[in-house]
């Protein structure tokens, strides 16, 4: 039905405006234009709540029925929110309702001119009102209540209010979601949002993503373990700052802003646990939050010798013993039987757990007989620290370097009268210092990776060669784990390292490799459908050139092998060598890439390697800001790369083991890449 709005102003100039008590209305059948079902965002407990304090501000809109009864055409919801008030005795079964009467012809007119032409209040200006009544004085108790919402929904919309202007404008125009905005709204700094928001790609503003950005520096109570064990009562009793979110589903988790407080409150309370130790002989005792395992490597190790057993502890061991192959013989004997039995079933049952009983204790004798060498106690220590399950652990036995000496001659003095030899003591071989830092290192590696990835778009033979390798790694080489409990049909997982990279190496963004995969992404974020279940669809339709362009970008994309730590190979080694990967195309020794980070030293010596001693020997007696710009024009052109950028120059051996030392942080291991067997392809799936 076509209507203007001056017929729905003349059909409203004409009707008369008069109050109706409640128990004279009823809701029409005939003339409501919203379906019944239909919920706009405010529910009826709470419009019942807004009708309570401050009346129907909005006239219904009726027709006259029969026997002195007014149909509703327009205002269904209010005269249900009423009829709530009612029965709550709130409102007397009479209270006189504002209505507006219109001809019975005229009424569908009226209800599509309530519903349609009335433009709806915007969520932001929802939150407005909500921050204006809160500035105006009003509790949040009062604005729950007004309102029929409980006072967390309340503090929830003054949170939202209360974001940065700039971001709600964004807001406003539907910029940002109201999901985003929630994540936005968990911190309270204006300008720790606008930078989170800033701070990544528009693909990537998602609220996990933003969270993660609010909350980097901050200690969650629930996961960290050293938050757990001093717990946040503790914590927020000794004054520790702290931030909660209160659009989290986890209630319990509390943001710890303080760190040096809660490692303070923990080593407090391992003072006593340390003190227990230190009766027992120890040369030192250390109280420390974590342990940090990198910290104690160039400590040594103490280890236990077993005493010789007491007359009375011998007889126990050797009567337990007896009696555990007495009952594993009867055992044998049931499972020989092979019968159904069920009463055999049940003997088998109690036979077994006795055995585990008896299995404990002789556990318990054995271990008590292991005992640290008192004579090199005192020349060894102990770190109490909280361990992963956030309770009080410790460990034993260490050597500090400086006690190193008399250590060994004590040690196998001791192991001669023990019988262990000199197995008593480990001590780490010596080690050089590493010529790149951990960070340099993480940064090369990283652009090592970017540079992978940008080779391997234009190589989908490798790329499939990858993943199916990947694959048959994980399926078939280690066929007994298996996923359970998922729904999905596929158990193919994998992970994103783009913003990754950009998070180890701060040149990164200016990468013409990273740029690449950067554009790569855009443009196939444009082509995908936008909801995750019309991908599917939209991928069968697609020729095969086109599967396997997307099939090749999403390898490239999981790609990873960033490590801190100098090895002989590199986890991208195998790719790198199907690729024909040259480094010099993607990266340069400029200053801001290597020569800063490295020592004036090192920057001689790379210059010596790539230009020889007479390009090096005039920048010997330069300040080192000198050092690299002359190290810079040297260097260009001559194409040197650190070991770590470099690509092998032979295949792989499939007889190769991971590395032990492989960065966790970075992923896991694949096996075949263009024919090549390895067993160290850097997929993160």
């Amino acid at each position: 039905m076509k209507f203007s709005r001056t017929e729905v102003e003349a059909v409203i100039a004409a009707s008369p405006r008069l109050h109706v008590p409640f128990n004279k209305l009823i809701l029409s059948q005939d003339y409501q234009a919203r379906p019944e079902g239909v919920r706009p965002r405010l529910s009826l407990p709470e419009l019942a709540a807004s009708i309570r304090e401050s009346g129907v501000l909005q006239n219904l809109v009726v027709i006259k029925g029969a026997r002195g009864m007014y149909e509703v055409c327009a205002g269904g919801r209010r005269l249900e929110s009423l009829a709530l008030l009612v029965a709550a005795a709130d409102i007397p079964d009479n209270y006189p309702v504002p209505v507006l009467v219109v001809p019975a012809d005229k009424a569908l007119i009226a209800s599509l001119a309530e519903n349609v032409c009335r433009e709806p209040l915007s969520v932001a200006d929802e939150l407005a009102g909500f921050l204006r009544l809160s500035e105006e004085g009003e509790p949040v108790e009062d604005i729950a209540a007004a309102f029929g919402v409980t006072p967390l929904v309340v503090k929830r919309r003054l949170k939202l209010a209360a974001v940065s202007p700039r971001l709600m404008a964004l807001f406003r125009e539907e910029k940002i979601g109201l999901d985003c905005l929630m994540a936005l709204a968990s911190v309270e700094d204006h300008q720790k949002q606008e930078q989170a928001w800033a701070g990544l790609q528009p693909w990537n503003r998602h609220p996990e993503a933003l969270r993660r950005l609010l909350s980097q520096g901050e200690i969650e109570s629930d996961r960290d373990p050293v938050a757990k064990y001093v717990t946040v009562k503790a914590y927020e009793k000794a004054g520790g700052a702290t931030r909660r979110d209160l659009f989290s589903d986890d209630e319990k988790r509390v943001y710890l802003l303080d760190g040096p407080l809660l490692e303070s409150l923990a080593t407090n309370k391992l003072q006593k646990k340390s003190k227990q130790i230190a009766v027992d002989g120890w040369k030192w005792v250390e109280v420390r939050s974590r342990y940090d395992h990198d910290e104690f490597v160039k400590y040594g190790q103490l280890r236990k010798t077993r005493r010789t057993p007491s007359e009375e502890e011998g007889g126990a061991i050797a009567s337990l013993q007896a009696r555990l192959d007495t009952l594993r013989g009867q055992m044998d004997a049931l499972q020989d039987q092979a019968g159904d039995d069920e009463n055999d079933d049940q003997a088998f049952l109690k036979l077994e757990a006795e055995c585990e009983g008896l299995d404990a204790k002789l556990n318990a004798l054995q271990e008590a007989l292991c005992i640290w060498p008192p004579e090199l106690m005192a020349q060894a220590g102990c770190v109490v620290f909280v361990g992963g399950s956030a309770k009080a652990e410790i460990k034993y036995g260490l050597i500090r370097p400086d006690d190193r000496g008399g250590m060994s001659d004590l040690a196998r003095k001791a192991g001669e009268a023990s019988g262990a030899g000199e197995l008593l003591v480990s001590l780490p071989s010596p080690k050089t210092r590493p010529v790149h830092a951990e960070k340099l290192m993480r940064r090369l590696t990283a652009h090592r990776v970017a540079a992978v990835q940008a080779e391997l778009l234009a190589r989908p033979e490798v790329a499939l060669a990858a993943v199916t390798a990947q694959l048959a790694v994980k399926l078939l080489h280690d066929g007994f784990r298996r996923y359970h409990g998922s729904d999905s049909a596929l158990t193919v997982n994998a992970s994103d390292v783009h913003d990754g990279l950009r998070s180890e190496a701060d040149d990164m963004a200016e990468s013409s490799a990273w740029k690449l995969m950067d554009a790569q992404r855009s443009a196939w974020l444009e082509r995908l459908p936008s909801h995750a279940n019309a991908v599917f669809p939209w991928v069968l339709q697609q020729d095969q050139a086109t599967i396997l362009q997307l099939l090749t970008f999403l390898v490239a994309s999981s790609v990873t092998g960033v490590s801190g730590v100098e090895r002989d190979r590199q986890s991208t080694d195998p790719l790198a060598l199907a690729l024909g990967l040259d480094m010099t195309r993607w990266w340069q020794p400029t200053g801001a890439a290597y020569l800063n980070h490295v020592s004036k030293g090192r920057i001689l010596d790379v210059v010596t390697q790539a230009a020889g001693a007479n390009a090096a020997s005039p920048l010997a007696s330069l300040k080192k800001d000198a050092v690299v710009a002359g190290a810079e024009q040297a260097l260009a052109g001559t194409g040197w790369l650190p070991e770590c950028l470099r690509t092998q120059k032979g295949p792989v051996r499939a007889s190769d083991e991971p590395d032990d030392t492989s960065d966790v942080r970075t992923g896991g291991h694949a096996s075949v890449a263009n024919g090549q067997a390895s067993t160290d392809l850097p997929l993160a799936a």
